[in-house]
């Protein structure tokens, strides 16, 4: 047997005898496969919330509702008064399209003279404003078609003589937070702070297993309270981290000049509560796991998928409810939110409450569980005897 036919078969076997590298080669690919494969299962974006402001009270305004209500696309959650009120719901998102329908809008029609209606996008989300407008479009147009076909059938006039009768209803829309469609605004935000987060993640996921693996961790945790030991490893991790936000995103704002509309500070701010979860996360992490390969592990496996499970760009309303539960288990889906509030919208921390929130509880449970190991493992160095003898 060749040198090479040696090592070929010596690898060969490693493939198949080490848990962790079949683990790696042939389990994760097919996990996150089954796992996108669930994620895009419904095909398309659906039942995006809608309201609609019918200035005009007519049958053709009824029409154009039950067109949108009977088209998967949009979710209709009701009528409103005002366009001011519909605007409003958009800008809290509690809405996403709005449809406003003018007064007169069936009179004009009969009248044939210019009719249109007006749809107001939120943009932020570009699989959404991409989706919304065809489909309003779409059904616009066919309620248009429609009105026309019961002209011409009421005024028993076909072909040539018919386009006289013809009817339009003209399809406006507005996009708001990102009207030029702008890939460049809507991905760069979100893949930097995947790329952040995850080196984050694999850092301080390996801060105590190395200490495990060289034999240092027992006297470190004998020698040193929790919170001596906490500080000590994250701080130099936060400071890195909260350095590579301000670098990261000073070069897209300025650098490649990504329009903006908050306030840089309140995005440190929700960087910040970001960071810190991340790194309580991978602390945690390294606490579990006995050396750097399976922290490593550990943390790409929550790392990697981080970012198609946010609900950044597949919204989680098009998601099965499994999916999006994971990906709101995910401290990037909150801190992308945070961004697109902040820097897509222009809103300030008080429309982040809930994103602020659910990031500094994660932060809380994962020190709480890294205290408990902790504790065991302290416990375990001070009294080896009694440990035995339980055992």
């Amino acid at each position: 047997m060749s040198n090479f036919s040696r090592l070929f078969w010596i690898e060969w076997k490693k493939l198949f005898t080490n848990k962790t590298i079949r683990l790696v080669v042939f389990i994760v690919p097919i996990m996150y496969l089954t796992l996108f494969g669930f994620l895009y299962s419904e095909k398309k974006v659906m039942q995006i919330p809608t309201v609609m402001v019918d200035a005009d009270q007519t049958e053709l305004s009824r029409e154009l509702y039950r067109g949108f209500e009977a088209d998967q696309t949009f979710g209709m959650i009701g009528l409103v008064d005002t366009e001011t009120e519909a605007m409003r719901m958009v800008d809290q998102g509690k809405a996403q399209i709005a449809l406003i329908i003018p007064p007169d809008l069936e009179r004009n029609v009969k009248a044939g003279r210019a009719a249109e209606v007006l749809t107001v996008i939120d943009g932020s989300n570009m699989m959404i404003s991409n989706t919304a407008v065809r489909a309003a479009n779409s059904v616009i147009k066919t309620v248009s078609a429609g009105a026309t076909l019961k002209k011409l059938e009421a005024a028993g006039r076909w072909g040539e003589e018919g386009k006289t009768l013809y009817t339009g209803i003209d399809f406006r829309y507005r996009v708001l937070y990102n009207p030029t469609f702008s890939y460049l605004s809507f991905m760069v935000f979100g893949l930097a702070g995947t790329v952040l987060q995850q080196v984050l993640f694999l850092g301080v996921a390996l801060s105590v297993t190395q200490q495990k693996e060289e034999g240092t961790w027992h006297s470190t945790i004998a020698t040193y309270s929790f919170w001596e030991i906490t500080l000590a490893k994250l701080l130099p991790y936060f400071l890195a981290g909260t350095l590579n936000m301000v670098l990261g995103f000073s070069l897209l704002l300025k650098g490649f000049g990504i329009p903006y509309y908050g306030s840089t500070m309140d995005l440190m701010v929700i960087a910040s509560l970001f960071n810190i979860a991340v790194l309580a996360i991978g602390y945690m992490i390294s606490f579990l796991f006995k050396d750097q390969l399976q922290s490593t592990q550990i943390a790409m496996l929550i790392a990697v998928p981080s970012f198609m499970l946010s609900g950044y760009t597949w919204p989680f309303l098009s998601m099965p409810s499994y999916i999006a539960a994971i990906g709101k288990s995910l401290p990037l889906t909150y801190f992308l939110d945070g961004v697109r509030e902040i820097l897509s919208k222009g809103h300030g921390l008080s429309a982040l409450s809930q994103d602020m929130i659910v990031l500094g509880f994660m932060t809380l449970v994962s020190l709480f569980v890294s205290y408990l190991i902790y504790l065991y493992q302290n416990r375990k160095i001070s009294h080896p005897a009694s440990e035995s003898m339980a055992g």
